[in-house]
């Protein structure tokens, strides 16, 4: 799995683990959110899935970078399209949870104001067709101590993760 953003190409998931770390590092006592979120896109006989993780100092700068994972695969159905997003945001919100829990409580007990909040940022919304899978999404978060946010709150899937998956091209060597 490669992420990227802006400035930094082909990061692999301990880097990124270790760019959180060091965002939180530069100030630990502050409120943190750590949110993951996933759009998608659907081109022809393919489907792009870009999941963003974006860090955020409350009032004083973010850190993101994204994932695009190509599949050469055409999902119609909302639903599926929909719980495909959902399952990708879980797996890796878990997988983050697990690297990062040492260090989040290590700065819980050690600087009185930090404060870190994790968020799945999911692309359903009270507007439109997928108001009705909104339970159904939200749902796989319950379990996992991860606030699930819906539109217009779930910035990172509905605007980060949007732009990154529309900016798609066919890849047949990079589709799986």
């Amino acid at each position: 799995m490669r992420f990227f953003n802006s400035t930094q190409k082909n990061m692999d998931l301990a880097t990124v683990v270790k760019m959180i770390e060091s965002f939180i590092a530069q100030n630990p006592n502050q409120n943190y959110r750590i949110a993951v979120g996933t759009d998608s896109q659907v081109r022809g006989n393919y489907t792009c899935f870009a999941t963003g993780i974006h860090i955020h100092r409350v009032g004083q700068g973010a850190w993101c970078c994204v994932h695009k994972r190509i599949e050469k695969r055409r999902y119609n159905n909302l639903r599926e399209k929909i719980s495909k997003e959902t399952v990708i945001t879980y797996e890796l919100l878990s997988i983050l949870n697990e690297l990062l829990t040492d260090t989040l409580c290590a700065y819980t007990e050690n600087y009185k104001n930090f404060d870190c909040r994790v968020e799945a940022h999911i692309d359903v919304g009270t507007k439109g067709e997928t108001r009705k899978l909104i339970r159904e999404m939200v749902g796989y978060f319950e379990g996992l101590g991860v606030d699930a946010k819906i539109k217009p709150d779930s910035f990172v899937a509905s605007s980060y993760a949007d732009r990154c998956s529309k900016s798609f091209k066919k890849d047949h060597k990079k589709a799986v």
